[in-house]
């Protein structure tokens, strides 16, 4: 009977002692919940380029809808201009966790995901609408692009694909109308290989330079022409050096907004979700952006900037540029994402 007794005993005794070890976790728990309902995320989030511009208007979009819906308990600061660094730079410094977004063009990106040059390719797509069905967030190049990022180790996250307006071509010597315009033209490009062969093929010099070198790199004579979008030759006031604009429009701007790693895993769920939806919407905006400001800025650089902007005979670039094609994705593995795209049409 005692020893009965004594096992209902220290039964009794385990149960208290398993309830107030759950109890206490609980207590923790709850306590922890409600310290990250109180805490105040400071973000920051870098660009290279300046107003006006449709990343400008996309990081904009995106900071304040985050802090309205998070109750301005996640905040993101905008550095624009290149303030933070080039785009290379703060992409390593986003996988160290030490900037927490990055906006910028796939183009200087590709160093880390080699794939991104397929947007490179020149004349790639049929229109505008095939080009937003290819980076929608629901595409399968889309979902492409996450895994790849995944599988490089590369500590950071795809948040978001977004257009920005057309890429033509600019220089200081002459109106460009066919690839033979181009010849012996020493020309800026971003630091994608792919970019460097087709221009190569078109009959210009290559040379590597960040955004925020140009201005000055056409002055000294470094390079006498580059690509950009109408935005990025406007906001960088680059029609100060670089008068002659020709409407090549060899490819659509392709923009990512990409997110540490660390940053994502520091954030409560709740946070997380909603950074993630509010950046598909801020692609749309920064899409949309792109190709309002085309027309609006082009009609002002040349009405109050004196631009010099010409059309150009397509079908003669499309007519070199679009049988390498399928050579040029081979040599980076992307044909699985050339044909993706080619199978939207």
């Amino acid at each position: 009977m005692r020893k009965g007794l004594k096992v209902v005993s220290l039964m009794l005794v385990l149960v208290l002692c398993v309830g107030c070890l759950f109890g206490c976790n609980g207590d923790k728990s709850n306590k922890q919940e409600a310290n990250n309902d109180d805490k105040v995320y400071e973000l920051r989030l870098s660009t290279v380029v300046n107003a006006p511009h449709p990343w400008i208007e996309m990081a904009n979009y995106f900071s304040e809808e985050v802090a309205k819906k998070t109750n301005d308990k996640v905040k993101i600061t905008v550095y624009p201009g290149g303030t933070l660094g080039k785009d290379e730079t703060t992409i390593d410094e986003m996988r160290n966790g030490t900037i927490d977004f990055v906006l910028g063009g796939t183009q200087n990106a590709a160093s880390f995901v080699p794939e991104y040059q397929v947007f490179s390719l020149a004349y790639l797509f049929n229109d505008a609408d095939h080009f937003k069905k290819a980076i929608a967030n629901d595409s399968a190049v889309f979902k492409r692009y996450q895994e790849l990022y995944a599988e490089k180790n590369l500590n950071i996250r795809l948040l978001a694909l977004a257009g920005g307006g057309c890429r033509n071509a600019s220089n200081n010597l002459r109106p460009i109308v066919t690839p033979a315009d181009l010849k012996g033209m020493k020309m800026r490009l971003p630091g994608s290989p792919m970019e460097a062969k087709l221009w190569s093929s078109l009959g210009a010099l290559p040379t590597s330079l960040a955004w925020n070198e140009i201005y000055s790199a056409i002055q000294t004579g470094v390079v006498n022409a580059f690509e950009s979008s109408i935005s990025g030759y406007y906001g960088s006031k680059l029609y100060e050096v670089a008068q002659f604009h020709s409407e090549t429009q060899h490819l659509f701007m392709l923009s990512h907004l990409s997110m540490s790693d660390s940053t994502y895993n520091k954030l409560p769920e709740k946070y997380r979700k909603v950074i993630e939806e509010v950046a598909v919407d801020a692609a749309k905006v920064g899409t949309e952006a792109g190709e309002k400001a085309d027309v609006e800025r082009l009609e002002e650089l040349q009405k109050d900037f004196g631009v010099q902007v010409n059309k150009v005979d397509k079908e003669a670039f499309i007519q070199i540029v679009k049988p390498l094609h399928e050579e040029l994705a081979e040599e980076i593995g992307a044909s699985d994402i050339l044909k993706m795209i080619l199978d939207m049409k």
